[in-house]
Formats: C-alpha cells, structure tokens, sequence
C-alpha cells in the first residue's frame, strides 16, 4: 500500500490495479453513485453531493490515519482506452475535492480507474448505476473483532 500512495492513477499496473482490487474486496467499501456528465470528471449535483457526505465521513477523528482506496469506475459506452482513462479522471477529481474541501491529507488517497471492467450491473450495461466511485478503507479490518 504504501509504495502507491504517492502515485497518480495513470501509472498503475495492470497487476497493481488487480492487487488493490483484491485487498479491497476484503474491506469496508461504499459505493457512490456519481452522475457526471458523458465524457466528464467535473463533481456536480448528485456527485457533489455524495462528495461532501464521503468528505465529512472521511473528515470524522475515528478516520484519522486511515488509507483509502478511491476507484472509478464507467459504463459500458466508448472504447475501453476511453473509459479507463475516464475511470481515472473521477477518482483523481474526487481525491483533489476531498484534500482541497476537507483537508485530507493526499497521501491517505489511492486512486484508481477501472474503467467498463467491473459493472455494477452487467445486465444494463449502460446504466446509470455503472457510473460509480468506489471508497474502500485500506487499512481497516472487515469485522469488528480488531
């Protein structure tokens, strides 16, 4: 985790995206549905919102030190190269509101894109549903025996 901390989205791996992917199928992770505009990464209406509920959640004292896994993720439309590139471009655009509205320290963010690869829902592959960032606390535990 910590060698990623540092490092933009663009320039993860294949396998390091496989890596995070599967360490934070073993966490606590929210969905949030985000409804940009085709073909862009600019936070408004409904994802703004979702935005300042994650900012004031990951804002709480109980939080602090925590590393958290911010993925992107896009429907099915456009080219896969397209949708990645797109995945990124919200997960960096949520990170960078989170550090400039509440001060998150950038460090604690992980971002990465995903792209068309990991549908919410297969079945409608265009659905507004598959538009989505994911946030996964890294370093907690999934039950609450720690």
């Amino acid at each position: 985790m910590d060698s990623l901390r540092s490092r933009s989205s663009r320039s993860l791996s294949l396998g390091e995206r496989e890596k995070l992917d599967t360490v934070a199928a073993a966490k606590p992770q929210i969905d949030l549905p985000m409804e940009f505009e085709r073909s862009s990464d600019v936070l408004q209406g409904q994802a703004l919102e979702n935005a300042n509920s994650l900012g004031r959640a990951l804002s709480d004292p109980s939080m602090r030190g925590q590393t958290f896994m911010i993925a992107g993720h896009t429907d099915a439309r456009g080219s896969d190269a397209l949708n990645l590139r797109l995945s990124e471009r919200r997960a960096d655009a949520l990170k960078q509101f989170l550090v400039r509205t509440y001060g998150l320290p950038a460090v604690n963010l992980i971002t990465v894109g995903y792209g068309k690869s990991r549908l919410k829902n297969p079945n409608d592959p265009e659905g507004q549903e598959n538009r989505r960032v994911q946030a996964a606390n890294m370093l907690q535990a999934k039950s609450a025996s720690r």
